[in-house]
């Protein structure tokens, strides 16, 4: 929304600097500029949110999301009772996306994984979560995500040994 309104400002002092006399000094040519920058810019965003292909934007990991599905704690540090919130940020459209997010120890063992299939709609977060119903035993450990199957980013973490 904000970007339409960006869109039709421009669009307003683009028609408002062709009326009457041309105003041809240097702080009406930046205006003029500013202002297709700014058209392009929202034609570019809404270009990418509305693209039938998925990109991802950002990944985070934490402790804890809140509704909108983003970290609102990130960390790469957890206690071993601690579930690991992964964020996955994107922009596009597609039918659908498949995620999965495998969690590995220091030896390359897998330990948790979970998936998730989302219909996509412009801007949106996805979140993945694991947790050990024994805790996580101390140590490194590894997340990689996946996007319809291709390997998209790779976040490590450690947990603490309790104290």
């Amino acid at each position: 929304m904000r970007n339409v309104g960006r869109a039709v400002l421009a669009v307003l002092i683009a028609t408002l600097a062709g009326c009457g006399a041309q105003d041809t000094s240097p702080a009406a040519r930046a205006a003029a500029a500013a202002a297709r920058d700014s058209a392009a810019r929202a034609d570019s965003a809404r270009a990418l949110e509305t693209a039938a292909t998925l990109k991802i934007t950002n990944v985070m990991i934490g402790k804890r999301v809140d509704q909108s599905n983003r970290v609102t704690e990130p960390t790469f540090q957890f206690a071993p009772n601690e579930t690991v919130f992964v964020s996955i940020g994107t922009v596009g459209s597609p039918p659908s996306a498949n995620f999965e997010a495998r969690w590995t120890n220091q030896r390359g063992e897998r330990v948790d994984s979970s998936k998730k299939t989302i219909q996509p709609s412009g801007r949106n977060h996805t979140v993945l979560q694991a947790g050990r119903a024994k805790g996580w035993a101390p140590g490194p450990y590894r997340i990689t995500i996946y996007a319809d199957g291709d390997s998209v980013d790779t976040k490590t973490f450690a947990v603490q040994k309790p104290q």
